[in-house]
């Protein structure tokens, strides 16, 4: 017969806490859940929905659900103001993803319910032709900046010439979690160089842009705290042949989990 060996409690409680511990690490990240607004002129949004969605997923664990609206812009900008002028809409969801062009809404109240969202905590990236949204045509409030230059942290009116970006990182940002992976001095395949006229106090500038053609480097990467969210967002991405890089899909994913991080 043979003997059963009993181990000390002591060595089946580590036992336990070891195989505990292992289960653990094998167990996947849970999936953030995203939202996508995507839509407008100007763009190649039906296949940029995708290049983002499947790019970033390659890299964190997200699931996607997109809103893209097409059509004319006043069509446009009534069917945002239909799908996110209601109470709750963004419940649910980790981050909202901003891909979009509205650049003429004339509706004040909704850009200022879109902003409270943010600015109550729900993270934000907001990404080329979503600078020139929700601001355009409506008047700069006496002695305030307007709602969604200041949920963005930059307000953005005109672009110059489309051409090649070179991207240069600022030197005491080089190595924050949004930009880390980006090469500095990286040139886009194409480009669309936005104009940045002016950078508020909250927003931190990670990287600027030149052109070989406008007269000063602009502002096209930075991150921006509005009460108690926070924003990522990059003028980059006007071509499909950018947005499906290694390198600016690596910094899309960094700022997902930049806006996300407790």
């Amino acid at each position: 017969m043979k003997l059963k060996t009993l181990l000390p409690l002591s060595v089946l409680s580590l036992a336990v806490a070891l195989t505990a511990f292992a289960a653990d690490e094998k167990k996947p990240a849970e999936a953030l859940k995203a939202f996508m607004i995507t839509g407008g002129c100007c763009h190649d949004y039906p296949q940029q929905k995708n290049i983002i969605a499947a790019g970033v997923s390659e890299r964190l664990n997200v699931e996607w659900e997109v809103l893209h609206v097409e059509g004319k812009q006043p069509e446009i900008e009534a069917e945002l103001r239909e799908k996110l002028g209601k109470d709750g809409w963004a419940d649910g969801y980790d981050v909202i993803v901003y891909n979009h062009c509205a650049a003429k809404e004339t509706d004040g109240g909704f850009v200022d319910k879109i902003a409270e969202v943010h600015k109550a905590g729900k993270p934000a990236i907001a990404l080329h032709c979503a600078m020139h949204s929700w601001h355009w045509e409506l008047p700069l409030p006496e002695g305030d900046e307007k709602a969604w230059p200041k949920v963005l942290g930059v307000s953005s009116k005109g672009h110059g010439p489309k051409a090649q970006i070179t991207v240069t990182k600022v030197a005491e940002q080089k190595d924050h979690p949004v930009i880390k992976d980006l090469p500095d001095g990286w040139v886009t395949p194409e480009g669309e160089l936005y104009n940045v006229q002016k950078i508020l106090d909250s927003a931190t500038v990670l990287a600027y842009g030149e052109n070989g053609k406008a007269k000063e480097p602009q502002a096209v990467i930075w991150v921006n705290t509005y009460g108690k969210g926070k924003v990522f967002s990059t003028t980059i991405g006007h071509h499909n042949s950018t947005m499906s890089t290694p390198e600016y899909l690596d910094l899309i994913a960094n700022g997902v989990k930049w806006v996300t991080a407790e």
